[in-house]
């Protein structure tokens, strides 16, 4: 390991503001942001920039595989990203700007230390007071309004420093990913793995006789456009966040995979793992026959939010379709798993726009308040279909546990 070229005591500097910058609330709140900064900063103060790389980077600081695929996981890269955006709004609160500052320069994970330099004014010589001092100049109003004015600027100021932007219900819902270390896993199904099991009552499935008829090269190529667009949802609900994420194919995912961190599952009756992970908990997806329902264990013989009428007539009239998200930490996966979906499909895209959305999420907390940011929820919503086309989500049920 090469030595630092930085003398002892800016080496002890960089540290001290290191600490004073991850007890921000830019950092404080976080766990891949902190991780990713100190690590970086400690080898760059070891002298030790080569291992500063992407690929060394998302192995010892996110736990990746020696092997894994920097174009598919861009972990690192997003997360220095977020960092710089950090880094940027720290010094510019009052009171950072002249201390020392830790940049990293765009496209470079190495960062950069720059120290201030204190300029001593030279000493202006005393003044001559003469023997008859000249009379006292009146302070004017608007010097002492533009003072009173800097003072609640800077108090304003200091007040947000200290308390960080209030938490909505959005917040609350995704606050669960965006304080993991991992990837973001996005399971969605493909024809091949439509309906592949049967939550209810043993008989044919009259969507799933039709698709064994075709090639299955030709099934597992072809994804649902309602699944397409809640993954494009959830993407950019992602990317908002700055979360890293990515993608597979239901068919393809095993249980190790939903192992390594949070899981998003698209579908309800298309996708197994929506079914595996959801048959205990109160609301469910069921098929009796060919009605498929949303089901409610604590009002089991209700068929109120079901595909009838929906199935065989498409299209011929307003008609509703009805959305089921669950957020769950599961004990199987140890990780948090997320489910969007709808019963036929038509509400998997009005679903994946609820969880992505402060107003729909604020509807469902309305009707089951409690610990968002640690408990369980589903959120059961109703979408109005006319044709092909879903409408806006509708929170219908909610429960917390």
């Amino acid at each position: 390991m090469i030595s630092s070229l930085l003398p002892l005591t800016e080496q002890n500097a960089v540290r001290e503001q290191l600490n004073r910058i991850l007890a921000s609330h830019f950092f404080r709140n976080s766990k891949r942001f902190p991780d990713f900064l100190r690590y970086t900063v400690e080898h760059a103060l070891d002298g030790d920039t080569e291992g500063i790389k992407e690929r060394t980077l998302g192995i010892e600081v996110f736990g990746r595989a020696p092997d894994y695929d920097t174009s598919t996981d861009p972990v690192v890269r997003m997360t220095a990203a977020e960092v710089r955006k950090r880094l940027a709004q720290y010094y510019q609160l009052p009171g950072h700007e002249h201390e020392m500052r830790i940049d990293f320069p765009l496209r470079s994970y190495v960062p950069e230390f720059k120290f201030p330099t204190n300029v001593q004014l030279p000493a202006l010589p005393p003044l001559a007071i003469p023997a008859a001092a000249a009379p006292h100049q009146p302070v004017r109003r608007w010097q002492l309004m533009a003072l009173l004015l800097v003072c609640c600027c800077a108090v304003s100021a200091f007040l947000w420093s200290r308390h960080p932007p209030r938490e909505n219900a959005l917040d609350r819902f995704w606050g669960p990913v965006d304080g993991a270390t991992h990837a973001v896993l996005l399971c969605i199904p493909d024809m091949n793995t439509a309906h592949p099991v049967n939550p209810g009552p043993a008989s044919p499935d009259p969507l799933s006789q039709p698709l064994a008829t075709l090639p299955i090269w030709f099934r597992k190529g072809q994804i649902g456009f309602a699944d397409t667009l809640a993954l494009a949802r959830l993407t950019a609900a992602l990317q908002s966040r700055g979360r890293a994420f990515y993608i597979r194919r239901a068919d393809d995912v095993q249980l190790q995979d939903l192992q390594e961190g949070p899981v998003i599952l698209i579908g309800g009756l298309t996708n197994q793992w929506t079914l595996q992970f959801g048959s205990n908990l109160r609301f469910s997806f069921i098929r009796d026959g060919d009605v498929r329902y949303i089901s409610d264990r604590q009002n089991p013989s209700s068929r109120q939010w079901s595909d009838a009428g929906l199935l065989h007539d498409p299209g011929a009239k307003l008609a509703q379709d009805y959305g089921l998200i669950s957020r769950i930490f599961d004990p199987t996966t140890g990780h948090l798993i997320i489910s969007s979906a709808g019963i036929l499909g038509l509400g998997t895209g009005p679903a994946a726009q609820c969880i992505a959305d402060e107003t729909c999420l604020e509807q469902a907390e309305k009707l089951a308040p409690g610990d968002w940011k640690h408990k369980n929820i589903q959120i059961v919503i109703a979408t109005t279909i006319m044709g092909e086309n879903a409408g806006q989500p509708r929170v219908v049920a909610a429960y917390v546990w």
